[in-house]
């Protein structure tokens, strides 16, 4: 029986399913189909060998299933001792190649199931994990090149990969699976203050720029954040991006890419709570009660953040495509106006 995505992810026990069982299957090399659904929040996805897809239909065998596996690195930083760890990794478990992602990701191809843990296992021994890698959450952060190019990219850097902490999830399933953690009474039942029971209807992108370079194209993702220095290498906050994205539901001409604006200024001491804002707005249940970035001088309510950060569905007075010079240059425009002499800044990167 089939599932909808978002059953499958209420009904998982916190991302559980069945994967111990499909794991422990030898029967077939690929897991029950919900599992496939949730294993992608453990960072990996089920494929299949394309080059001998139709010999094996041909001889009335299943697909030669394989499994991709990201990491979530922040910024995809490691040091070289991690390098040679991923790069022993992908030689011994997988198809011997290791790729980096355009989100500053690592992934490893070609990876059969009865070698998925011991694959999982030896990327946690490298001190680099898996967890919210894919799935409807948080993916990995992006963050400017080179965090030792001076101190401003060095707490830009910290503060990422203290947002990609922060907006992991709460169950300890990951743990449990491929670690070999003990189950604890309340298993399965963890509470997810951020997600939910159904965690978010689609992923979600973050990053992280530092003027005047926006090497992470911040402003196609669903939440950015522009550092903003005191001029002596000192961050001392962030212009808030929202609404950006390159991604459209296909077939769906309601859904369209989309460049974000920026929305206000927080202090760095703001930014984890900020971070949750627009992720829980995305959320069916969302209200607007309490805004972490409500002390954020703002250009558009939370009504519309919600509306671009969860489907960017076009209205009947939504603005040009953002392709279209008239549109990029609107949003910039409108944004400087509203948040001032550093959104004035930010638009200059």
């Amino acid at each position: 029986m089939t599932h909808s995505v978002e059953d499958i992810k209420a009904d998982s026990r916190r991302l559980r399913g069945s994967l111990l069982e499909s794991l422990a299957d030898p029967v077939t090399g690929a897991l029950r189909e919900d599992d496939q659904t949730l294993i992608k929040y453990h960072g990996s996805y089920q494929q299949d060998d394309r080059d001998v897809r139709d010999v094996r239909r041909r001889q009335k065998l299943e697909p030669a299933y394989q499994f991709m596996i990201r990491t979530r690195t922040p910024g995809g930083v490691v040091t070289p001792e991690q390098w040679l760890k991923l790069d022993t990794i992908a030689t011994r478990y997988g198809n011997h190649s290791l790729r980096v992602t355009t989100r500053q990701a690592f992934q490893f191809h070609g990876v059969i199931k009865r070698e998925l843990k011991a694959t999982m296992q030896a990327i946690n021994a490298a001190l680099i994990d898996t967890l919210a890698a894919c799935g409807d959450v948080n993916r990995n952060v992006q963050v400017a090149a080179n965090p030792l190019l001076s101190q401003a990219h060095a707490t830009l850097y910290a503060d990422a990969a203290a947002t990609s902490e922060h907006l992991l999830p709460n169950t300890r399933a990951y743990y449990e699976i491929w670690l070999d953690e003990q189950q604890v009474a309340g298993a399965g039942e963890e509470v997810e203050p951020i997600y939910g029971e159904r965690y978010l209807p689609r992923k979600f992108k973050i990053g992280f720029a530092l003027p005047p370079t926006n090497d992470v194209d911040v402003f196609a993702n669903d939440l950015g954040f522009i550092g903003i220095t005191d001029g002596q290498g000192s961050i001392l906050g962030y212009n808030v991006t929202l609404g950006g994205g390159m991604g459209a539901s296909h077939g769906d001409a309601e859904t369209w890419p989309r460049v974000a604006n920026v929305a206000g200024f927080i202090p760095r001491d703001k930014l984890l709570s900020c971070s949750m804002w627009p992720l829980r707005w995305s959320l069916p249940s969302a209200t607007s009660a309490t805004a972490p970035c409500a002390s954020a001088r703002a250009s558009s309510t939370p009504s519309t953040t919600r509306a671009w950060t969860s489907s960017r569905r076009r209205s009947s007075n939504a603005p040009a495509s953002p392709s279209s010079p008239r549109a990029r240059s609107s949003s910039t425009t409108t944004a400087t106006a509203s948040a001032g002499p550093r959104a004035a800044m930010a638009a200059g990167i």
